[in-house]
C-alpha cells in the first residue's frame, strides 16, 4: 500500500505515523539501554535524550504528512548513526 498525502499534506493512510513511532521507539530503547548502563551525570544525559526524543515525537501532528516524514528521516539518521554500546562521553 502506497501512502498518499491527501488535501493540504494530510495523511490517507496512517501508517506513516506508526512507522514514525516505531523508529522513536528504537531510538528510544537504545537511550534507555544506554541509561540503564550508567550511572550519575552519564545516565542522566540518556534519560533526557530519551525524554527528549518522546516529546519531540509526540508534538508531530500525525496528519501532516511532511512533518510525519521529517522527523522519520530524522530519527532514521539518528539511529543509523547510535552503536550498539553506551558511547564514552569526554
Amino acid at each position: 500500500m502506497v501512502s498518499r498525502a491527501g488535501e493540504q499534506g494530510r495523511f490517507e493512510n496512517p501508517m506513516a505515523y506508526d512507522v514514525m513511532r516505531e523508529v522513536a521507539n528504537r531510538v528510544i530503547g537504545r537511550y534507555l539501554a544506554w541509561e540503564r548502563a550508567t550511572t550519575g551525570m552519564e545516565s542522566q544525559r540518556w534519560q533526557d535524550e530519551r525524554i527528549g526524543v518522546r516529546l519531540a515525537v509526540r508534538a508531530v501532528d500525525p496528519d501532516d504528512a511532511g512533518a510525519v516524514r521529517e522527523k522519520t528521516a530524522e530519527l532514521r539518521e539518528v539511529l543509523r548513526h547510535m552503536p550498539d554500546k553506551v558511547p564514552v562521553l569526554a
